[in-house]
């Protein structure tokens, strides 16, 4: 849920109008560079991961890339690469079909070919190799409420729905709503639904005004804070696949950019992408780095494990 300020349509032209800019040469392999690209993330850590992933290859195979990391959030960062401002940046499939207006078919493959097919044909815009990262809603609880209760799935829940309290951020409502096609419950089944932001949802469980939230899959946080996911053993949430997106003009102009970010692809999932950032926030701790720095050494670790970078 975005804080008070500007209209949203007045940011997102300051920010066109800021991008647009001349600005100064790209950092990276200059000289000899295959070409110039402008790569962008979303505000959260795990986009951040990913672009840092991304310049550090398409930099290793003589792109010069200008990085824009936590531009904006997701309306904003697509009217920037449909406007040119930017090159590339990491969506998930659900917020692709989301934007598509397409419902899930609740089958990973399926979704993917759908905004892939979808986002050509719409925007021209290519989606490239999906990872099978799931950073989807589930439903979360703390450990206490999990042992009190004797809940650790979604199906071990639903005898006791009517007794617990519901938080979730605005834009989860809708997913919650969807668990009624596999566990035939909404919003409504729960004895009440505050809508609250993200980190607020659980302090609302902590002080034991909700006993339920929804939250992340890759929130690194959640464990970290005392909470557990609650298992969704019959997929009742759509998957939250990232790829690569890109303009189709940029791809035509730089025929190479599949094979330079398809091989990261199948590297990269949800338990990964967990400890990815629980090294983030270690880094940032123990070694008294940015969250910049920090994320640069764990993408660059990370790659070099892979034997990538």
């Amino acid at each position: 849920m975005r804080k008070k300020g500007w209209p949203e349509s007045i940011l997102l032209l300051l920010l066109l109008l800021l991008l647009l800019l001349p600005s100064l040469p790209a950092c990276g392999n200059s000289g000899n560079s295959r070409g110039a690209l402008s790569v962008a993330s979303k505000l959260d850590v795990e986009s951040q991961l990913l672009t840092k992933m991304y310049t550090l290859l398409l930099r290793k195979n003589g792109y010069s890339v200008k990085e824009k990391a936590a531009l904006a959030n997701s309306a904003i960062i697509f009217q920037a690469l449909q406007n040119g401002a930017i090159d590339m940046y990491p969506e998930f499939t659900a917020t692709g079909l989301n934007k598509l207006k397409i419902p899930s078919t609740y089958d990973p493959q399926k979704d993917y070919q759908l905004v892939k097919e979808g986002f050509n044909k719409k925007y021209q815009i290519t989606w490239l190799a999906m990872a099978p990262l799931n950073d989807g809603y589930e439903l979360c609880t703390s450990r206490e409420n999990a042992q009190k209760y004797m809940i650790f799935s979604i199906s071990e829940m639903l005898p006791r729905i009517s007794q617990f309290a519901l938080t979730s951020p605005g834009d989860g409502v809708r997913f919650v709503d969807g668990l009624k096609r596999t566990y035939h419950i909404t919003t409504k089944s729960f004895k009440s639904l505050r809508t609250l932001d993200y980190g607020l949802s659980f302090q609302a469980v902590k002080s034991n005004k909700a006993q339920i939230t929804a939250c992340y899959g890759t929130d690194a946080t959640v464990p970290q804070s005392g909470f557990i996911f609650l298992k969704d053993d019959k997929n009742g949430f759509p998957a939250f696949n990232p790829a690569p997106i890109v303009r189709n003009s940029v791809l035509q102009k730089y025929p190479t950019l599949p094979n330079v970010l398809n091989p990261l692809a199948p590297k990269l999932t949800t338990k990964g992408s967990i400890q990815l950032q629980t090294d983030v926030a270690n880094r940032r701790k123990n070694e008294g780095v940015s969250t910049a720095r920090a994320i640069t050494l764990v993408a660059t670790d990370f790659l070099k494990k892979q034997r990538l970078l």
